[in-house]
């Protein structure tokens, strides 16, 4: 048998953490788009260009540890699995 069980869920969660790291790099790069002037595409209604731009960056933050934590929760689950196994086998 191949040394991990469910190579695909372990591809699943390496495409969680990718998703993730590039939903920190835009939504950083949002931040910086609108503080440095949002390019006058109608953000930041009543001028609130500041507001707009650290609600995109808490957005981006919390959408980032949601998509960490389902990928480390996949993980957690597969070592559970493999320390069961092993537990098994003795």
């Amino acid at each position: 048998m191949s040394k991990h069980n469910f190579p695909a869920l372990r591809t699943v969660a390496t495409v969680f953490k990718i998703l993730a790291w590039i939903v920190a790099a835009a939504s950083v790069v949002a931040f910086v788009f609108l503080l440095v002037g949002g390019g006058g595409y109608g953000v930041g209604i009543g001028g609130n260009r500041i507001a707009m731009a650290f609600a995109v960056l808490l957005g981006g933050a919390i959408y980032t540890l949601m998509l960490f934590a389902v990928a480390e929760g996949i993980l957690v689950l597969l070592a559970i699995e493999e320390n069961t196994r092993k537990a098994a086998e003795k």
